[in-house]
């Protein structure tokens, strides 16, 4: 075969195979429209939720500033005639409730967010000081439940959810919230004696005695080093 025809049977070859994707794209025109559309979609979708994730995580850490900054504020009684410091409170009392609303704000406008759940904590603690101890159990239980009970804010409101509720005098909520804790031992990030010795403690201001010398025996024997050994031995004496 001569080179000229091998050469027109290939020019032959490749118009019928470009002739029949022409076709063929022609026949699903409206299908390759409608996966195009689809496909844009999903991407302009995808960037404006990142976008608005983005704008939603900068504003809730703006609020969570604002918040802290009411906290660290000075508190300056006030004196007759006086003028008050700017930004300052007149009791510890009135700086708490200022700082418990800003809090509240921002967990109730962005929950999910890592500013919102760190607000829900620190409202936690405003509560308890401002005596309000059954709230602050359930803003603690709430980090937990969000957060998870591996991470920062989860573990720490955990420790959160004892104090509480051994301050709201819910003593077997306290205690079987203690010993969970204790009975934890996959978790290497909370001092096991710092654990014992908080389980310690509710169980001797709920009157439980005898369990309460059985949990600060195992202090002072299992952590001969420890710093709560003098607290541990004191607390015993005063069972005796």
């Amino acid at each position: 075969m001569k080179g000229s025809e091998r050469h027109r049977l290939k020019e032959n070859e490749l118009s019928h195979v470009l002739g029949d994707v022409t076709a063929r794209v022609q026949e699903n025109r409206s299908t390759f429209t409608l996966v195009a559309g689809l496909l844009l979609l999903v991407l302009v979708a995808g960037g404006g939720y990142w976008a608005w994730t983005t704008r939603a995580q900068n504003r809730a850490q703006m609020m969570l500033g604002d918040a802290i900054v009411i906290v660290q504020a000075p508190v300056q009684e006030a004196k007759p005639g006086a003028k008050p410091q700017a930004g300052s409170y007149p009791t510890v009392q009135a700086r708490a409730e200022a700082a418990l609303t800003k809090f509240t704000e921002v967990f109730n406008s962005y929950p999910s967010t890592s500013a919102g759940i760190a607000a829900r904590y620190y409202a936690a603690g405003a509560l308890a000081m401002l005596g309000r101890h059954t709230e602050a159990a359930t803003r603690y239980q709430e980090v937990v439940d969000r957060a998870g009970v591996n991470s920062f804010y989860g573990r720490m409101a955990q420790l959160g959810v004892v104090e509480a509720n051994a301050q709201a005098r819910q003593f077997d909520t306290a205690i079987n919230a203690a010993q969970a804790l204790v009975n934890n031992t996959t978790d290497e990030t909370m001092p096991r004696d710092a654990l014992l010795m908080e389980l310690g403690r509710v169980q001797a201001a709920a009157g439980k005695k005898a369990e309460a010398k059985q949990t600060l025996d195992k202090v002072i024997a299992d952590f001969p080093e420890s710093p709560y050994i003098e607290e541990a031995k004191k607390m015993l004496a005063e069972l005796t």
